[in-house]
């Protein structure tokens, strides 16, 4: 029968508009189980919170002449390592947490029965990950009503449309493609037969163009502020659209916008090493979580992806040496 594993990880303060949890302190404390393993989830470069040698039915039993040995990943003792504190209880708390540090930790307590004066021993296994909040970035989709989805005229647009998005952000670094434009033709009651363009723009960083905002000035190179800029942008375009529509009297252009069918769409991307995965990691499901032993993620995916050849935490290449 498969064991439940529980799964624990530190809680701080969240921003507005943050999914994922905050190990920005190492109050937190977590406790072993003897079910099964216990993951933990550990901010990068943040501390850990207090990972406690104990299980909720030890805590609350009297223990005569306790001692506790920690081993990290391939068994490495943890008592005299740096960044590493061990408290007389037994209680792990790693500092500036790296995603090599990632991987199974074993703590063992040895400790006398008051009542039968016996020696007994007890280990307990933990999975720390080293996790980091996704990149993100936007894609919308709108409609538009068209011309024959045959008439040359709808490509002329797209052009247009394309060219116009992207002046309107180019002081941002980003740019703006036309991922995808399908034309159908719909029957439409009371209306006869109508064409529509349903089109899917992306978003997407021009790293060297925000590198060259950077040098130039620290405080405008935030790359959340600047794509929720484009994001209203995009969107105050669209609105715009729709409004002058409404002021036309008579015949509407061949092509226009159809008000209410901008979606904004939030697609989130992990560093490379880095993926989300709901069911391996449901309580960190909207991390990126460090890569284990037989994945890999490349580029800015958003899942690690399986690879024999991954033998280290965190890998971001399959053709690993």
């Amino acid at each position: 029968m498969a064991v439940s594993t529980p799964e624990v990880w530190q809680q701080g303060n969240r921003s507005p508009e943050s999914e994922w949890p905050d190990h920005s302190s190492a109050e937190s404390k977590v406790v072993g189980s003897d079910d099964g393993p216990v993951k933990v989830y550990i901010k990068l470069h943040q501390s850990s919170p207090r990972i406690l040698c104990t299980t909720p039915q030890l805590r609350n039993m009297e223990l005569m002449d306790p001692t506790f040995t920690w081993k990290g990943p391939r068994g490495v003792m943890l008592s005299d390592k740096p960044g590493v504190k061990i408290t007389l209880t037994g209680t792990l708390i790693i500092g500036n947490f790296r995603k090599e540090l990632s991987g199974v930790y074993i703590c063992t307590i040895f400790f006398y029965n008051p009542g039968t004066k016996s020696l007994q021993s007890l280990s307990l296994k933990y999975f720390l990950y080293a996790y980091r909040d996704p990149n993100y970035t936007y894609e919308f989709q709108a409609q538009y009503h068209a011309a024959d989805c045959h008439n040359p005229y709808n490509s002329l647009f797209l052009k247009r449309l394309h060219t116009a998005l992207n002046q309107l952000v180019s002081d941002l670094a980003y740019t703006i493609s036309l991922h995808k434009s399908e034309c159908h033709t719909l029957k439409v009651p009371l209306a006869g037969i109508q064409y529509e363009l349903f089109l899917t723009l992306k978003v997407h960083l021009d790293v060297e163009a925000l590198d060259t905002i950077c040098e130039n000035n620290l405080e405008e190179c935030d790359h959340n502020l600047r794509l929720e800029k484009v994001r209203h942008r995009v969107q105050a375009f669209f609105s715009k659209q729709a409004e002058t529509y409404h002021e036309i009297i008579g015949l509407l252009p061949i092509i226009y916008y159809i008000d209410g069918t901008l979606q904004v769409i939030r697609v989130d991307r992990c560093k490379p090493g880095y993926g989300k995965d709901r069911r391996k990691h449901p309580k960190c499901a909207e991390c990126c979580v460090v890569c284990s032993p037989g994945t890999y993620s490349g580029g800015h995916q958003v899942s690690c992806l399986p690879c024999g050849d991954a033998v280290h935490y965190g890998e971001s290449d399959c053709e690993t040496e």
